[in-house]
């Protein structure tokens, strides 16, 4: 079941109000234009948590608020459901979904299918947007037209204190290299034009590593991709997140077979050794503990 949310609801007077909120509301693109994308920040969340309305209010208060919000809640309660609608119901850039399938793949697809504009600008409901993210991406998609751009990311805690940053490869072939070994795009930061998803059919699954899917098929592809080398997103980490989970160690390690498979080379080879490596070894490996105090 899948239900949409209108946009005439009022926001009760309890709730405090954003204020100085500039609206605007996109129509679907014919092509893209290379002076201004159009963007469409996509977000699921299943589950009520304390960091839930900072992340919506941090793409909300965008200093370049062009673009449209979806969000999906998947598999929810009532009450969750209901703390949406009077949070962002106001807001005309906002669209809510709800779904009885508690996947992430599933929601993201759903969601990027209803999207409008040229890219889909992931966001996580735990993580906060820095004030200009929405335009250093719009500015950064406008010059080079990528297929997927991510960016640094700043490490958070459960109080919101900065305790680390994440610096990932820039260009292609740095990202391209690195694959096999560690981390390339933090999934959360990236932007990725709708078309080239859609011609890639979406999200393919996974309950811990549909980005890893998605970048190793993107290489595949000849994909475009970039990150920024500036944090333009205050990445949460906390004990609940998918990144503490060993599910997605032997997830990657079946992508990589899969790889392989499809192409066996020293570069496929070398990512299957060393994600069955990470798999074994779950347990002992540090996780997102690694970017902890690089500030």
């Amino acid at each position: 079941m899948l239900v949409p949310f209108g946009l005439n609801k009022q926001i009760p007077k309890e709730l405090p109000k954003t204020k100085n909120r500039s609206i605007f509301l996109l129509s679907a693109p014919s092509t893209i234009d290379a002076a201004t994308p159009t963007l469409s920040v996509i977000m699921c969340v299943h589950r009520a948590h304390p960091w839930l309305l900072e992340a919506i209010d941090s793409v909300l208060d965008q200093h370049d608020s062009d673009f449209e919000f979806l969000i999906a809640a998947n598999a929810c309660s009532d009450e969750l459901w209901q703390q949406l609608q009077d949070h962002v119901g106001k807001d005309p850039r906002a669209q809510l979904f709800r779904s009885e399938i508690g996947q992430l793949s599933f929601n993201l697809n759903m969601l990027v299918d209803r999207a409008s504009s040229d890219y889909v600008v992931r966001m996580d409901s735990d993580d906060v947007c820095d004030p200009q993210r929405i335009q250093k991406l719009r500015h950064a998609i406008a010059v080079s037209q990528p297929d997927i751009i991510g960016s640094f990311v700043s490490i958070i805690d459960e109080y919101g204190c900065t305790v680390g940053k994440m610096e990932l490869p820039i260009n292609g072939a740095e990202i391209v290299k690195a694959l096999p070994r560690r981390t390339v795009f933090c999934h959360p930061s990236v932007a990725i034009r709708r078309q080239f998803l859609i011609e890639m059919r979406g999200y393919l699954g996974g309950f811990a590593s549909e980005d890893t899917d998605l970048w190793l098929r993107a290489k595949r592809a000849g994909a475009k991709m970039q990150n920024l080398p500036e944090p333009l997103l205050r990445y949460r980490v906390h004990s609940t997140q998918s990144i503490g989970s060993r599910a997605g160690y032997p997830e990657v390690a079946g992508l990589w077979l899969r790889e392989f498979f499809l192409s066996p080379s020293a570069f496929t080879g070398q990512g299957l050794a060393i994600s069955l490596f990470k798999a074994i070894f779950a347990s002992w490996l540090p996780g997102a503990r690694r970017y902890k105090d690089r500030k």
